[in-house]
């Protein structure tokens, strides 16, 4: 079903519905940071990660090694994973989940500019006037100069950074390297920096039953939402499908209020409708330009 419409309506779709498991994710990242060590929790996303996508690569008789991977774009794509994973997580783990899912909205701002300026993608009228309004949105939630960011929620500006350099780096890797090597080796590189942050912070200890349910429900949400993200952004430019990462503040506000029971007030609702609105402005126009084409 999927197959028979535009490419860019199905990266919309894929956007979507990746950010709703990454909103999942944040959720079991968080539940499960209480019961284990956050190295611990990322290395086992890591490793759970790659250990499904090494078993979906070989059903699709894909090699897990080859010299096409030693690719720059690929290394890119590696080290932004590895920076957005500390940044992410640190910040979910220890700030409000409604917070830091407002702070993220910053990067479809961050990818469109990239976009225009070193992949040279044309980026019209109509997608500044998307970004724009939800970047007035997301800033009516954050309000900065009132309220002020803690330390652990500006640790998502980090992990924000990481997610540029990985979505650029998805964007312009060659087509010949399928989407499973992608997030295979990206996954690769959040178990390496597991291990790494539990050698610095040296708090390993074995794991619990509830921590080890926890994060296999990060590692499913993780991967759904991985395959998601990285399909949209090889069927669409990166300035096209941007705006559509904005509905991830709604789903990890939702989750805040209705699981954990975290209290947000009026200028925050007020700032979700204008990022759905803007969300839903770009649907429509590119519904519309692609029945024209």
């Amino acid at each position: 079903m999927l197959s028979a419409l535009p490419p860019i309506l199905r990266a919309i779709i894929y956007m979507v519905v990746g950010m709703f498991f990454f909103m999942l994710g944040d959720l079991y990242l968080k539940l499960a940071s209480q019961h284990l060590p956050l190295g611990m929790v990322v290395f086992f996303l890591g490793a759970g990660m790659s250990l499904l996508f090494a078993v979906m690569m070989k059903g699709q008789g894909a090699p897990l090694f080859d010299k096409a991977y030693w690719h720059h774009a690929m290394m890119m794509r590696c080290l932004g994973e590895a920076i957005g994973v500390i940044g992410v997580m640190i910040a979910v783990a220890f700030a409000p989940l409604s917070t830091v899912s407002a702070i993220m909205q910053s990067l479809p701002l961050l990818l469109t500019l990239i976009g225009a300026v070193f992949l040279k993608e044309s980026v019209g009228k109509h997608r500044i006037f998307a970004l724009l309004a939800g970047l007035i949105g997301v800033l009516i939630i954050i309000r900065p100069g009132f309220e002020g960011f803690d330390l652990f929620a500006s640790f998502t500006l980090v992990g924000v950074l990481g997610m540029a350099i990985r979505d650029v780096g998805t964007r312009i890797m060659p087509q010949d390297i399928s989407t499973g090597a992608l997030s295979f080796w990206g996954s690769v590189a959040i178990a390496v920096t597991g291990i790494a942050m539990l050698a610095v912070m040296q708090d390993a200890h074995l794991p619990n039953q509830t921590g080890l349910i926890l994060s296999l429900a990060l590692v499913i949400a993780a991967a759904i939402g991985t395959l998601c993200v990285s399909s949209a952004m090889r069927l669409a430019e990166v300035s096209a499908i941007s705006p559509f990462r904005y509905i991830r503040v709604v789903f990890g506000i939702g989750a805040g209020i209705l699981i954990l029971g975290e209290k947000v007030d009026a200028p925050t609702y007020i700032g979700c409708v204008i990022v759905v609105a803007a969300g839903l402005y770009s649907w429509f126009r590119e519904r519309r330009v692609a029945k024209s084409s």
